[in-house]
């Protein structure tokens, strides 16, 4: 089966995370990089994401899942320990035309949560299309090696880059070119912080 890799922008719907043990806090913090609205089910959850909910990052509603809830929703993760209840979350949020994963049961999955190398803006996806996550993980800590955190402020830097290049050349081949040029460069390290200084500067080298 062929997957379409995509990147949602969250923050304008409302997620649904069924599930409150460390899978589901795994789950959580992934899309809390992007919603704003998320709500977990969950009759107890770990200390971390109590304090999301604490903190209103979140809101926790205390129980166990029951028919209905899965309605409403943009995007549901279904990661309890228990097949079951993850596979009724599933079918539920399906016919209600939600994106659904029931985590680590790819028949039950209308999405796949990819391991990701997350350095600001730049994000690098790996996905195995449930095949084997636990060689996307490898391949995901291999590439957190290669790029490191200055990827980050970098990216940022090659943004604002863009964004004045983009209002002071005409449209054409030299300001693409230019553009392309900036970024076959290098994030900047310095040898007091080898892993963010230069890039938090904007600078880069090129090779």
């Amino acid at each position: 089966m062929s997957l379409y890799p995509i990147f949602l922008k969250l923050d304008q719907h409302k997620v649904l995370v069924v599930g409150g043990g460390a899978v589901a806090e795994q789950k959580i913090e992934g899309v809390l990089r992007s919603a704003r609205d998320v709500t977990v089910i969950a009759p107890e959850v770990t200390a971390t994401i109590a304090r999301w909910a604490a903190d209103g990052r979140i809101k926790h509603m205390k129980g166990e899942f029951t028919a209905g809830m899965a309605k409403g929703y943009f995007l549901v993760i279904a990661a309890t320990d228990s097949e079951s209840v993850n596979r009724a979350v599933y079918e539920e949020a399906q016919a209600a035309g939600a994106l659904a994963n029931a985590v680590d049961d790819p028949d039950y999955c209308s999405f796949f949560a990819p391991a990701v190398v997350t350095r600001g803006d730049f994000q690098i996806a790996i996905s195995t299309g449930g095949a084997s996550p636990a060689l996307a993980q490898r391949v995901r800590q291999e590439l957190e090696l290669q790029y490191g955190p200055e990827y980050g402020p970098w990216t940022e830097w090659l943004g604002r880059t863009r964004s004045v290049l983009r209002q002071v050349l005409p449209q054409g081949e030299t300001r693409k070119q230019l553009i392309r040029t900036l970024a076959l460069g290098r994030p900047a390290q310095t040898s007091d912080d080898p892993g963010t200084n230069g890039g938090k500067h904007g600078r880069c080298k090129t090779q």
